[in-house]
């Protein structure tokens, strides 16, 4: 039988109620999941809908949603892009203001219209709608600049006294903000530095400044000793050795930092209304290590922009309230908030008082000013940094305390959840604040489309349960109107091998006019930043086979339940950059799977051993790996134990670890003695760092999915248990590779049994595989795959088939299988001499087909998508102009003439064949155009092809060829970047010239060989 598409339906039921989305964001939630071949808008990917601000026309906005829905989008992530805060001015992103903000501001009563139509529009369409808490990136609203929920600044003083000498006087910088602490230091070796920093990525910038040793000894908090008026009275010792004392002083206030500029500071071409409330005054970063600033950000939603009707809408379509991610460093000379000396003594056991001149010695972020030019550190044997780890520590814990509040809003007052990019970027433990909110989200940008960095941020979603682990996907530097879909594609799939299952793609901008644009059309980052989606792109007609495939493979990556062999345990104290932290290629190329939890998560419900497997209920980890270089946790090597004597396997690779991540005088001691102990037990191993692959395969410890294959091959798998269904996600990755190469065949042993089947993401086909071998515990599948190409295995555990001997093994030239009712297989196979194999030896010569046509003579026909004669007058209409090429053989536009060297925009090819073949039989054929630059649909005698697979594009066209003469078309979409280099020195948004490199010059259409090949169809009875 043809098997259906409920083989990929989970069994949740379909949510009651209506469209609105529960707050459930476990794993086999209680939604509509729809089918794999159409699955819902929950499943469906979003689009980040840039809105300039609220001037712009409503009913524009209604058909924006409209037309991302008609292109597949299950709906879009509204977000106030307000020239990305346009705030601080000498930063040029998105030029002068032109429209009143005193008006048409964030949060005003414009804004709050705009959020309503959005939503409503959303309702009508049968989409869901993400949202922004506030403009730019949504780290602030408008505030009072003394609220308590605004951002905090801790601002450093000191003086120097000599040894032997005193200090009688008021401390340094006294009435600079609210003081906090005092303490002195014996300064013993004192050198020049050079530091740099990017404040508001102004830079870099270099200073002249100081590297200084503090005796640890000599610290002392004198804060107690400051009277009322500031004046400290010490005398400090003369029989010292060392350089000086230092008197050191620290005052806490609001930053000023603003989330989106006030209109009375505004980079504007047009006056400004007057600002008579602080809800005028533009938005104000709030505080991240607190509550009270996520309450800034609730009381004001609360109170301006949440009436009863609003709010019901967004219980009934608001999917996730949204946190871009944290990157208002250049706010801030320090992270801080005023509860973080005491939660750092209650997290660690001391105060950090004394230390604190020690944790200047890190800049916020990428972007954010020099701390201080002049740095401190201790004659511990670590510099004093277990002591800036702490204080790291202590900004986790409290920005935890921030994420909660958000997402316990988000689920008590709109019914919807909580959504931000976690941690990243800052001095924080990324993986113990992953679960904190609903919808984890991570970047292809930030995490570098490396898979080891998303494996690292999953780990602890997948461990908490979490039904999707989000990814704000293909913002890329240099890429705008040049970003291709094959590139969108191959950053999918590597997500998705890294435990990714939704994207949000960057972006979608509004799509009608606005004030001092020019053609194509509003744009954001001052074109750096790719991509602009829309119909603005001549790609935009075909992107539904796009994101109708990202809709198929996050249903699967959605379904169920993630298994992952191993967890590495990782504690990083900081995350400025997200990077790999297992280098070697031996866990993957041996087809392990792996992912990175912090001992900060072992806290989790499911952090348990049963059975010798940790996490059963979630990943179900066969071992635990920790490595020579690791720093620990004394709670962590606590569960540690317990994991251990309950019979986890534990791999130390290169050694057992010895230091702790925090300053503890009695925990090290501890944790080294603990582990001696542990190696004892016969689950415990410690084996060489290099072929770690190696040493678990002799321990007994395996894969999964074991591969053999002459390139690496990932996979990624989900348990479905309510469906009785496992999926794989199988992919070849190429990056190394040109197009069309990186082809690869090779097989894969799964641990797994039942009937399998492919699941076909490009045209939704659920097809029967045909040669497996299989145990009673495994099943062995060969595989070729094209380079980049992925494809989704899928295991029904609740059929089987009655065969008394079945296929073990197709030529690579099978084009498909299919089997009947009667147990009758159907092979469709091309020019091949190898024959088909049967589990019972018995070797099956498959009959020879005709040979493979190429075509030729083609016409093309390019619509060129050229600037209009009035850029900013007609800024949304390209003028279109056709021309007409007679070509015998395909190559690159810029080949075929060089008058379309700088032509953008569509391409419509068409030629002929005749059928059947006049040198040898078919029974019916495949059209192959190879890999593709872009985009390509193709119609055989009027019929429309199925979608192709860019990596491998191939369609049986058998059922649409007729005697006689057969017509092909085939149509390709272009970028726009050919067509801007002509005029991207006039390109403009919002009054800013382009400011990203010179776009390069692409090779469009169809640059490959397209043939018919011809195949043969076997039946063959197994029963």
């Amino acid at each position: 039988m043809l098997f259906k598409s409920s083989l990929c339906l989970p069994a949740a039921l379909l949510a009651a109620g209506g469209l609105a989305l529960n707050t459930d964001d476990q794993v086999n939630a209680d939604i509509d999941y729809g089918t794999f071949e159409d699955p819902s808008a929950f499943v469906r990917p979003r689009f980040r809908y840039w809105i300039p601000d609220a001037s712009v026309d409503l009913d524009t906005v209604r058909n924006d949603f409209k037309i991302a829905k008609d292109v597949g989008a299950g709906g879009l992530e509204l977000l106030g892009y307000y020239l990305y805060g346009n705030y601080p001015s000498q930063v040029a992103e998105g030029g002068p203001v032109p429209v009143d903000w005193g008006v048409y501001d964030w949060g005003l009563d414009a804004w709050k219209n705009l959020t309503d139509v959005a939503l409503r529009a959303t309702k009508d369409l049968g989409m869901i709608m993400d949202f922004a808490l506030g403009p730019n990136q949504g780290a602030g609203v408008p505030a009072a600049p003394d609220d308590e929920g605004v951002m905090w600044t801790l601002w450093p003083f000191n003086v120097s006294v000599p040894i032997g000498g005193t200090f009688d006087d008021v401390l340094p910088g006294w009435g600079k903000g609210r003081f906090v602490s005092a303490s002195t230091g014996l300064v013993t070796a004192t050198e020049f530095a050079n530091y740099s920093a990017s404040p508001a990525w102004i830079g870099p910038v270099y200073y002249n400044g100081s590297r200084n040793t503090l005796s640890a000894s000599s610290l002392e908090d004198v804060t107690g000793k400051v009277d009322s008026q500031g004046r400290l009275n010490l005398s400090f010792p003369s029989d010292v050795e060392g350089v000086e004392y230092q008197v050191f002083a620290f005052y806490e206030s609001h930053s000023s930092y603003l989330e989106q500029a006030s209109p009375l500071d505004l980079n504007t071409t047009v006056p400004q209304s007057p600002v008579e409330n602080f809800v005028q005054n533009g938005s104000r970063v709030v505080d991240h290590f607190s509550a009270a600033g996520a309450k800034l950000i609730t009381d004001f939603w609360d109170q301006y922009l949440l009436d009863e009707d609003t709010r019901q809408l967004f219980k009934d379509v608001g999917n996730y309230a949204w946190e871009d991610s944290i990157e208002i460093g250049a706010g801030t000379l320090l992270w801080w908030t005023p509860n973080l000396l005491e939660t750092f003594k209650a997290s660690t056991g001391y105060d950090l008082n004394k230390y604190l001149p020690l944790v200047y010695s890190y800049n916020t972020e990428a972007n954010g000013p020099l701390a201080s030019p002049d740095r401190y550190y201790t004659n511990e044997d670590d510099e004093g940094q277990s002591h800036i780890n702490d204080y790291w520590g202590a900004l986790t814990l409290l920005n935890r305390v921030y994420l909660e509040t958000l997402t316990n809003w988000s689920i008590d007052a709109l019914e919807s959840q909580f959504s931000a990019q976690v941690a990243y970027n800052l001095p924080m433990d990324m993986l113990a604040n992953v679960p904190s909110v609903n919808g984890p989200e991570c970047e292809s940008l930030g995490f570098n489309h490396v898979i080891d960095a998303y494996r690292q941020f999953a780990g602890p979603a997948n461990l908490a349960g979490k039904r999707i682990m989000s990814s704000e996907l293909g913002a890329q530097r240099e890429e705008v109107y040049k970003q291709t879909m094959p590139e969108l594609i191959w950053d999918v799939k590597r997500s998705v091998i890294g435990s990714i299952n939704q994207f949000v793609y960057h972006g979608y901008p509004y799509t009608g006019s606005y004030p001092n644009t020019t053609w194509p059309g509003y744009s954001t980052f001052t074109y750096r930043f790719s991509n602009m989606h829309g119909p603005r792109q001549p790609t935009w007609k075909y992107f539904d086979d796009f994101m109708n495939w990202t809709a198929r493979v996050q249903y699967v990556a959605q379904s169920g339940v993630p298994k992952i062999d191993l967890v590495f345990w990782s504690k990083k104290n900081d995350y400025y950059e997200v990077d790999s932290q297992y280098l070697p290629n031996d866990l993957q190329d041996a087809g392990f799977s792996y992912e990175y939890l912090s001992p900060d998560n072992f806290h989790l419900p499911e952090a348990y051993v049963a059975n010798g497997t940790f996490a059963p209920e979630r990943q179900a980890f066969k071992a635990l790996i920790l490595r020579a270089n690791d720093t620990l946790t004394v709670p962590g090597v606590q569960r540690l134990v317990e994991y251990a004597h309950q019979g986890l396997p534990i791999v130390f690779s290169g050694g057992v670890p010895q230091n702790l991540t925090g300053y503890n005088t009695t925990g090290t001691e501890y944790v080294r003695s603990t582990l001696a102990t542990m190696t004892g037990l016969e689950n415990v191993h410690i084996v060489p760092y290099d072929n770690l692959a190696a040493s678990l395969t002799a321990l007994g410890i395996t894969p999964r999915t074991k591969v053999a294959s002459d390139r690496t091959w990932y996979t990624y798998w989900r348990e479905d248990k309510n469906a009785s269904t496992t999926y794989v996600f199988v992919y070849n990755d190429a990056w190394d590779s040109e197009l069309g190469e990186g082809l690869s065949t090779g097989s894969i042993t799964f641990e797994a049994t039942g009937v399998p089947y492919q699941c076909d993401a490009w045209t939704g086909a659920i097809d029967p595989i045909a040669a497996y071998q299989q145990s009673q515990s495994a099943t062995t599948i060969p595989l070729t795959l094209a380079g980049n190409q992925s494809t989704i295995i899928a295991f029904r555990h609740n059929e089987t088939r009655d065969a008394s001997s079945h296929v073990i093994a197709t030529p690579p030239e099978t084009f498909g299988a299919s089997l009947s009712d009667s147990g009758v297989w159907s092979i469709k196979a091309g020019n091949t001499s190898q024959p088909l194999l049967l589990s019972n030896g018995t070797a099956l010569s498959l009959p020879i087909p005709a040979p493979p046509a190429q075509l030729t003579n083609w016409t093309l026909i390019v619509e060129a998508w050229n600037p209009p004669a009035d850029l900013e007058a007609d800024q949304t209409k390209p003028a279109l102009a056709n021309s007409t090429y007679n070509i015998t053989s395909l190559q690159p536009w810029n080949a075929i003439s060089d008058d379309l060297r700088n032509v953008s925009g569509r391409g419509f090819y068409s030629t002929s064949f005749t059928w059947p073949p006049a040198n040898g039989r078919a029974d019916g054929a495949v059209l192959h155009l190879g890999p593709i630059v872009n985009t390509a649909r193709a119609w055989v005698n009027g019929h429309q092809v199925p979608p192709f697979d860019p990596t491998n594009a191939t369609a049986d066209i058998g059922s649409f060829l007729v005697n006689g003469t057969n017509e092909v078309e085939i149509v390709v979409a272009t970028t726009l970047s050919n067509v801007l280099r002509t005029i991207w020195r006039d390109v403009k948004s919002s009054g800013t010239l382009w400011l990203g490199p010179e776009p390069k010059e692409q090779e469009y259409g169809l640059v490959w060989n397209v043939s018919v090949v011809p195949y043969r169809s076997t039946a063959i009875a197994l029963v």
